[in-house]
């Protein structure tokens, strides 16, 4: 059975098939945005023709940026469904768009197309296309149980997921739960709307919704994710999915599903039905960009990570230095870590100021202090803060010196902040040397 399907998606994946409601723009205007969307696309780059392995899938790139979108479509659906949403974020992204086998004009796989087809179809396709990760995927409806299973297989490779109205491996199992006469129509009924050439491919994905689970593809990684659900009411509901009951079990199985990851959102919409991407593009737009904010933060944070395990590890060999009065070694170490960290100012004042608060590391944050008056000359708070640590230490006219140099870098600078601080510690200092 064709999760979630509806049947005018089938029959016309490329058309618009909804009706509009108050809360939807009006239809003339949805299909001119959706064909100004593909006709961006267009402009952008060519549709091209790859071979995947005895046989060749259409595919379009475009855009530029540090992350890949790839789009998967729903079943029976080709790459052109995606218009308004890929021309929007290939502004600033590089996109991928294709169609499986079979749709569009991509040529029929010689081999059934299974779940596992499909998922190798996706794999050769990046290959040969010469994709390099990150990659962010975007997959509707039945295209949910192709990323999930490309991104469980290369989880190095995927920063990021969005589902848009995903299909779940649970659905068949839990609307028999609940009314198993209407879950059985559901299925003959669909089955009827799919056209002979997909029937082949429908009835080995009916057989995943009996099994209820997936092949084993592995763990999902744990990346930022966004699900968006339809729960939209129909008047004169077709199926029993659509019926107040089955939409529950949709939702219920949608946020289930999103419970596994730690970073994202589940989003609920009542304005469009299966097809979101199409009838809320926006909706879909936002969730990209908002994984791809996460994932680019998610990165900046196992950098920094990175950073300081090899701060740690260049503070430790420093200390070894100074413990064999090789100042000049451990200063060399210290500086040439700092270096390479790119940590500015501010942060190497703050670990400095972190390593003083330690007896035992004392002397590792006066090389620290001494690295931002060197890196950071025109700086009085730099000379002020290393002025500081070296009072605190009673090397007194090492501090004077300091104090002195932040004082003419303030007056220089007209900050008299900070030209009030360096003046108050010098004070301090005398007040220090006069009761020695």
């Amino acid at each position: 059975m064709l999760t979630c399907c509806d049947r005018s998606s089938i029959l016309r994946p490329v058309a618009p098939s909804f009706k509009p409601t108050k809360t939807m723009m009006p239809k003339r205007i949805f299909l001119l945005l959706f064909f100004l969307g593909i006709l961006a696309l267009a402009q952008a780059q060519q549709t091209q023709m790859l071979n995947v392995g005895g046989h060749s899938l259409e595919m379009i790139q475009a855009g530029t940026g540090d992350y890949t979108i790839i789009f998967e479509s729903g079943f029976g659906s080709d790459c052109k469904v995606w218009g308004n949403v890929a021309s929007e974020v290939m502004q600033t992204n590089q996109v991928l768009l294709y169609s499986r086998a079979g749709t569009g004009k991509s040529e029929p796989n010689p081999q059934p197309q299974t779940l596992e087809a499909a998922v190798q179809d996706l794999s050769n396709l990046i290959k040969r296309a010469n994709l390099k990760p990150p990659f962010i995927l975007v997959g509707h409806s039945y295209g949910a149980f192709i990323i999930r299973a490309y991104a469980a297989q290369h989880p190095k490779q995927v920063k990021g997921l969005v589902f848009v109205d995903p299909a779940h491996e649970k659905m068949m199992l839990e609307l028999k739960k609940v009314n198993p006469a209407k879950a059985v129509r559901d299925i003959e009924l669909q089955n009827s709307f799919v056209p002979d050439e997909f029937k082949q491919e429908n009835e080995l994905i009916n057989q995943i919704f009996e099994a209820g689970t997936l092949p084993e593809f592995g763990e999902l990684p744990q990346v930022p994710a966004v699900v968006l659900t339809s729960v939209q009411q129909r008047a004169k509901p077709e199926l029993f999915l659509h019926e107040p009951e089955g939409v529950a079990v949709w939702r219920n199985l949608h946020a289930e599903f999103f419970s596994q990851f730690t970073n994202g959102a589940h989003i609920v919409t009542t304005a469009s039905g299966h097809n979101i991407h199409r009838q809320e593009p926006e909706l879909v737009i936002q969730a990209i960009n908002q994984v791809v904010q996460a994932a680019k933060k998610e990165k900046g944070r196992q950098e920094h990570e990175v950073k300081v395990k090899a701060l740690e590890a260049a503070f430790a060999q420093a200390a070894a230095y100074l413990k064999q009065q090789k100042e000049q070694k451990a200063e060399d170490v210290v500086f040439d870590a700092l270096k390479v960290s790119g940590f500015d100012e501010r942060t190497i004042n703050t670990m400095a100021y972190q390593q003083l608060s330690n007896p035992a590391t004392i002397d590792m944050s006066l090389l620290l202090f001494k690295y931002n008056t060197v890196t950071y000359a025109a700086s009085a708070n730099a000379f002020d803060s290393y002025g500081e640590a070296l009072m605190q230490q009673g090397k007194l006219k090492q501090a004077a010196q300091q104090f002195n140099k932040a004082i003419e870098l303030a007056t220089a600078a007209h900050d008299d902040a900070m030209l009030e601080t360096s003046k108050s510690n010098l004070e301090k200092l005398s007040q220090l040397e006069k009761s020695k």
